[in-house]
């Protein structure tokens, strides 16, 4: 068993892997699918170029959304429309954004062996990069218009010169760079708030107030800037209240109710985090060889750097306590801290024949392997040239120039070119029923809007989308609204009747 850990976990075998795993990972970016959360913010970034401000109008009608929408990732958004702004309006544009935040994770996580060359070696930096790297939920992530990777990369930025502080030098410049670094996190997305809290707090708890107060004001000030858009009359209201109106079924609310139900929430929030941990196949390798780690390598993590542990435990805290929800692409947050433990596990475990925690830890590696190959398998089968599809279904609308309701991912490129309405508003209007629509209210609430066309798409009709059981066959009942225009096997598109 010996032989065997050291074969598959040495540098070269594991650089070996990495190898192949980016040859594919080149590979799946060719027409890679366009994810819900690509268009999600694609399209608050440009509104945000065309009018200065943040607004959804492919979904009206809720909590007014379509005019104002305040609750955003800030610096994330603004980027995004910059982007468009020199590239155009593409999905490729905001994703490849997204790729080299990802490839300058790994420079700056480069950067925090060689601070601590002293306490880790070379060999530990290919292991920790092999668990962030050769991971499902990064290989997704890293290629998608969301916030999680500029986050995660601000937020261990600034441990690093937290880190610096604490073993290299005590100077006050390290201080500020990491409270500007976390206040940029949280000016990026609301729960970047995590890391000026655990940064705040392992100061603290080390007993180095003044330093704590330092890091705590720079934080401040580059946090502040997310007010910017708030100060107006009227506008903190109204963010306030699209937070409280937030549809996720899984956000936590915590406006509703007294002291006592604050306190239950909170409780059952903690109680539920090991949700994050193990979500779905694309986190269960990590987060298995994650605790293992924790079990047997706590006591010399807490040894050669009790301070990372310390950061990371307060960011999971602070994150369950005051994040939105429960979500797995949140571990993205976590996943620096997390591979440096368990690259400690995993460097130790060459030097001992320890066969049975080797063997663990072997089958743990084979299931990462069998979930990365599912990931890849996922993202092929979606993968597609959407844009050229989505040009062509829209001229065979009957009245282009009015309002369509489309999948979101139309909106790369057929925003720039026609009044989208999508199926989301519609999904968000569900939740806030508790219950899924019949056909004709479905209908009478798309003419409402003054929709004079319907595309339902393939996965709509065959289930695989099964947001709206209404559309899944295809057959629409008599009604006053909508009758059928064109069908082929791919999708139908009705049309408003005269």
């Amino acid at each position: 068993m010996n032989r065997l850990y050291n074969n598959l976990f040495d540098t070269k075998r594991l650089l070996l892997f990495i190898g192949l795993a980016l040859v594919v990972f080149i590979i799946s970016l060719y027409n890679r699918y366009i994810y819900i959360d690509d268009a999600w913010f694609g399209e608050q970034a440009y509104w945000f170029l065309k009018n200065g401000f943040v607004k959804v109008q492919t979904i009206p009608g809720f909590h007014g959304w379509d005019e104002h929408l305040l609750v955003y990732h800030k610096l994330s958004i603004i980027i995004g429309a910059l982007l468009i702004k020199v590239f155009g309006w593409s999905a490729n544009t905001l994703r490849i954004f997204s790729l080299i935040i990802y490839l300058l994770s790994f420079i700056v996580l480069s950067r925090f062996f060689k601070n601590n060359r002293d306490t880790f070696s070379s060999k530990h930096f290919v292991l920790a990069a092999f668990i962030v790297f050769f991971n499902p939920l990064t290989l997704l992530y890293s290629y998608t218009y969301r916030p999680e990777t500029l986050v995660s990369l601000l937020g261990f930025s600034s441990f690093i010169y937290l880190d610096l502080f604490l073993i290299k030098s005590p100077k006050s410049k390290y201080l500020i760079f990491a409270g500007l670094l976390a206040g940029l996190a949280f000016f990026t997305h609301l729960n970047g708030m995590i890391f000026g809290i655990a940064g705040f707090f392992v100061l603290v708890l080390m007993k180095k107030p003044v330093p704590a107060f330092i890091f705590g004001i720079f934080t401040v000030i580059t946090a502040s800037f997310y007010f910017y858009d708030l100060w107006q009359p009227g506008n903190f209201q109204l963010f306030l209240s699209q937070i409280d109106h937030w549809p996720d079924p899984n956000a936590s609310n915590y406006a509703a109710g007294g002291f006592w139900d604050l306190l239950i929430r909170i409780i059952g929030k903690i109680g539920n985090e090991h949700q994050r941990f193990f979500w779905s196949y694309k986190v269960w390798a990590v987060s298995s060889l994650f605790v293992l780690a924790l079990i047997l390598k706590w006591r010399k993590v807490i040894k050669i750097k009790r301070h990372l542990l310390l950061y990371l435990l307060l960011l999971i805290l602070s994150l369950n306590i005051f994040g939105s929800q429960i979500a797995e692409r949140f571990l993205i947050y976590f996943f620096p801290y997390m591979a440096i433990i368990i690259s400690v596990l995993l460097f130790d475990l060459k030097n001992a024949a320890r066969g049975r925690v080797q063997g663990m830890v072997i089958s743990l590696l084979l299931l990462q392997f069998v979930c990365v190959g599912i990931m890849f398998n996922d993202i092929f089968s979606q993968n597609d040239n959407y844009t050229d599809q989505h040009k062509e279904i829209m001229l065979m609308v009957p009245d282009r120039a009015s309002p369509v309701l489309v999948n979101y991912r139309t909106v790369f490129n057929e925003l720039e070119n026609h009044q989208l309405i999508t199926y989301k508003g519609f999904e968000y209007h569900q939740v806030e029923l508790g219950r899924k629509m019949r056909q004709n209210e479905f209908l009478q609430r798309a003419s409402n809007f003054g929709i004079k066309s319907i595309i339902i798409p393939y996965e709509m009709l065959s289930g695989s989308d099964s947001r709206f059981p209404c559309l899944m066959d295809g057959e629409i009942e008599e009604n006053p609204w909508f009758e059928m225009y064109y069908s082929v096997p791919g999708y139908r598109i009705l049309k408003a009747k005269e």
